[in-house]
C-alpha cells in the first residue's frame, strides 16, 4: 500500500478489516517494523492499553479501534515491511505483515506543456506555432512525484483518437542534504518527460497529455491545443512617403519662416526632392530631369524688401546725425553807418 508523505499514514490489519477478527474479541495486539524481533516492536495493545515501545515517544505511532498501525507523519523512512501479532480472545495468536511504500504527488494536479499558455481551464492550454513552421516539439513533465508516472500523448481528432510515440525519459531526483525540510518531502523522487514531434500545424488541432499512475491517482491530462500564428499585415498610414509621393499626385503646404508652395505632379514613376530652394523632378522612364525655380521671385521680392528696409534706416542715421552736430549761425549786426 502508499502513504502519502508529510500526511498522517494508516497500515490497516487485514484480519480485523475483512472481519476474520472481531474487533471485541481482540486482548492483545503488536506492530513491528523490519522485522518480528523484540527489538523491532514499535507499539502494543493490551486490554485497552497502549503505549509505544522501545523508547518511542508518544505522538510517533498509534493504535486505532480497529487495530491499524497509525503514523502520524509518514516520512521517506516508513518505507518497509510492517510485522503484526494479534491475539484474540481464547485463541492463539495470528501473525501478519503489510507492505507500505512511500507516495508523493505533484504539486500541479497536472501535466505540464512546456511553453504553452493556460487558458481559463487548468487542464488546457495553447500553443501558438508559427504559419511557416513545418515541425514543432511538444514536451510534457511531472516532476518530483513518487512512484514515477507514465506520460502518453494522444492525438484528438473527429470522432476517435490515437496514442502516439513519444521519446519518455524518468530522471530520479536526490536534494542536498542541506534542503529545508518543506522541500525534503521532494527527495528521492521521480520527475518524467515525454516529447512527440508534430509534422504539421492543423488550425485548432488538439493534444492530450496524459499521466497515469499511483502518485496522480490513477490519472490526469493537460488539454493542448495547436494555432497558427500569421504575420500583422503592414499598416497603410496617411504620410508620404518618397515611394507614395513617387506614383501619386502630391500637393504639400508647409507653412514656415518663409512660406512656400510645392506642387509636385508626377506622370509616371519618378522620385522628388528638395534642393537648395529648387525641386528637382526626375522621371525615369524618360530619362530627362526638370529643375524648376518656384521660390526664385519670392528670395527677389525679399531682398527688395530688405534692402528698402535697410536704406531707409541709413537716410533716418543721416538724418539724425546731421541735426545733432549742426550749430545755430551766430547773429552778426552791420553797422551801415560805418560801412558807408
Amino acid at each position: 500500500m502508499f502513504l502519502e508523505r508529510g500526511q498522517r499514514g494508516i497500515v490497516p490489519c487485514p484480519l480485523v478489516i475483512s472481519r476474520q477478527i472481531s474487533p471485541g474479541d481482540v486482548d492483545a495486539m503488536y506492530w513491528y517494523y523490519g522485522s518480528t524481533s523484540g527489538t523491532s516492536l514499535l507499539i502494543s495493545y493490551f486490554l485497552g492499553w497502549v503505549a509505544p515501545q522501545n523508547g518511542i515517544p508518544e505522538g510517533v505511532y498509534d493504535i486505532d479501534n480497529e487495530f491499524n498501525l497509525i503514523i502520524e507523519n509518514v516520512t521517506a523512512s516508513c518505507e518497509g515491511t510492517y510485522y503484526f501479532q494479534l491475539k484474540p480472545r481464547l485463541k492463539i495468536i495470528e501473525e501478519g505483515q503489510v507492505e507500505v511504500r512511500n507516495k508523493v504527488s505533484p504539486s500541479r494536479p497536472y501535466p505540464t506543456v512546456i511553453g504553452c499558455n493556460q487558458d481559463h481551464d487548468a487542464n488546457t492550454c495553447e500553443v501558438r506555432v508559427r504559419h511557416d513552421s513545418t515541425v514543432h516539439n511538444l514536451t510534457c513533465v511531472m516532476e518530483q512525484v513518487k512512484p514515477a508516472v507514465e506520460l502518453r500523448w494522444i492525438r484528438l481528432f473527429l470522432g476517435g483518437k490515437t496514442e502516439l510515440n513519444a521519446y519518455r525519459t524518468v530522471r530520479p531526483v536526490v536534494l542536498p542534504a542541506y534542503t529545508i525540510s518543506g522541500s525534503s518531502l521532494r527527495n528521492n523522487t521521480y520527475s518524467t518527460s515525454a516529447s512527440i514531434q508534430v509534422p504539421s500545424v492543423d488550425d485548432d488541432a488538439e493534444y492530450v497529455c496524459e499521466a497515469v499512475g499511483v502518485a496522480v491517482g490513477n490519472s490526469t491530462r493537460t488539454r493542448v491545443r495547436l494555432t497558427k500564428t500569421h504575420p500583422t499585415p503592414a499598416a497603410h498610414g496617411t504620410t508620404a512617403t518618397r515611394d507614395t509621393m513617387a506614383t501619386h499626385d502630391t500637393t504639400e503646404s508647409h507653412d514656415t519662416t518663409a512660406t512656400r508652395d510645392t506642387t509636385a505632379t508626377h506622370d509616371k514613376t519618378g522620385t522628388t526632392s528638395a534642393l537648395d530652394g529648387e525641386v528637382v523632378r526626375t522621371d525615369y522612364s524618360i530619362g530627362t530631369q526638370t529643375t524648376v525655380f518656384m521660390i526664385a521671385p519670392m528670395v527677389i521680392s525679399s531682398m527688395s524688401l530688405l534692402c528698402s528696409a535697410v536704406c531707409m534706416s541709413c537716410v533716418c542715421m543721416l538724418f539724425r546725425r546731421q541735426k545733432d552736430t549742426a550749430k545755430p549761425m551766430p547773429n552778426v549786426k552791420y553797422d551801415i553807418s560805418r560801412a558807408s
